[in-house]
């Protein structure tokens, strides 16, 4: 059997909600053992699924992981889980900026029993700056980051965590890249991920706007528009960056290079605009959009979603139906790749859930198990990790710690 990426890593998941969980869940996937703690009555995620009666949602994202219970608020169950602490080698927690510090489960308390600790954090502002204290959710990091003002909707929730999910694939990241660190050095360290800076990381519109600060006048003059939303304004939309309706829906159609524009105007019968100066070049295109779109919609209102999907996909020209739930979720090619998938619960049977994004040629991942019911594998795990007799785990249940 060909051996996983992480397999032998050793992962203790402390965090909630959906940030910290699919870090952990990114490195379950490549073979990491990943024990998942929550509290007696689960993570507030559990409980919430569990008062809406979807708790199979949970597997979406805890797919491969072990699951323990330990009651932080006894002395004994912070003593249990700074022994775990000792043996792993990454722990992950995205609790509110203080509160591992006053259960002395911090990263200078546990890399004094273990030097080699990877110890991800991952919260609204990150550990320094003068908003560090602040608590923060998806919704927070994306109005803080400017995404929501991208979206010219600032009175819109937003419609995708990206907050939440993002930053957590980047904490997984981070995670292994000192790994990596930790496998050249020998040494440790705390791996810092604040939601705000991956939010503005993502945030290529505002970032870029303040890069081209000295010159932003002299560059929309030149476009007649803006260049931080050029391809997102609604009130300003591009012909060759755009949603057009069908008859029966909408479909995307890019065609930003000159041979992409090319291809598109011959898939619309209008060749005759290919010698227009109006359309000679992408600057001269975005200064005449608006004509640009007067050739393009109206040949696509004609016509179904997927007429035109196949005129231009013999084009080559990039397109895709905008896509519902439904469609996505019965997509044939995501299926082929793996990505919608099913996994076997023991209490709600079959599962859908996502695949791994992220191939490897040597080492494929998988999918072996369901989110782990509520402290599932609680005496497995404590036997495993910290060796404990039978006797003893009996004791600590008795004392309701596990």
């Amino acid at each position: 059997m060909t051996q996983k990426i992480l397999e032998g890593i050793k992962v203790l998941d402390l965090s909630q909600f959906l940030s910290g969980p699919r870090c952990s869940q990114l490195l379950a996937l490549k073979g990491a053992d990943v024990v998942k703690i929550e509290p007696p009555i689960g993570e507030t995620m559990r409980v919430l699924c569990r008062l809406m009666r979807s708790e199979r949602m949970m597997s979406t994202i805890h797919q491969n992981k072990r699951g323990i219970t330990i009651d932080f608020k006894k002395p004994e169950g912070i003593d249990l889980l700074k022994k775990l602490a000792a043996e792993c080698d990454v722990l992950v927690e995205n609790f509110a900026p203080g509160l591992m510090n006053n259960l002395g489960l911090d990263y200078d308390t546990l890399k004094e029993s273990n030097p080699g600790l990877v110890y991800v954090t991952i919260s609204g502002y990150g550990r320094t700056g003068p908003l560090s204290g602040r608590t923060a959710f998806d919704i927070v990091a994306q109005a803080s980051a400017g995404i929501m003002h991208a979206y010219r909707q600032p009175w819109r929730t937003p419609k995708v965590y990206f907050g939440d999910l993002v930053s957590g694939a980047y904490a997984a990241l981070g995670a292994v890249e000192a790994l990596f660190y930790r496998e050249r050095t020998g040494r440790g360290q705390l791996v810092d991920i604040s939601m705000q800076d991956v939010m503005y990381f993502q945030n290529f519109s505002c970032f870029s706007d303040n890069a081209i600060a000295p010159v932003k006048e002299e560059v929309e003059k030149l476009l007649g528009a803006s260049l931080s939303n050029l391809l997102t304004d609604d009130d300003k939309p591009l012909p060759f960056w755009n949603s057009y309706e069908a008859k029966d829906g909408y479909i995307v159609i890019v065609a930003l290079t000159d041979r992409e524009w090319k291809h598109l105007m011959e898939a619309v019968g209008r060749e005759d605009t290919l010698d227009d100066a109006r359309y000679f070049n992408f600057l001269t295109r975005v200064q005449n959009a608006a004509a640009g779109l007067d050739i393009i919609a109206p040949w696509v209102k004609a016509h179904t979603v997927e007429e035109v999907a196949a005129i231009l996909e013999k084009k080559k020209v990039p397109c895709a139906p905008v896509a519902d739930f439904d469609m996505v979720n019965e997509s044939e090619h995501l299926k082929e790749r793996g990505m919608i998938t099913e996994v076997e619960d023991s209490e709600f049977g079959t599962i859908a859930v996502p695949g791994d994004p992220i191939r490897h040629s040597a080492a494929p991942g998988g999918i072996n198990s369901a989110c782990p019911h509520l402290g599932e594998h609680t005496d497995e795990v404590l036997r495993e990790w910290l060796g404990l007799p039978d006797d003893r785990i009996a004791a600590l249940r008795s004392k309701k710690v596990i």
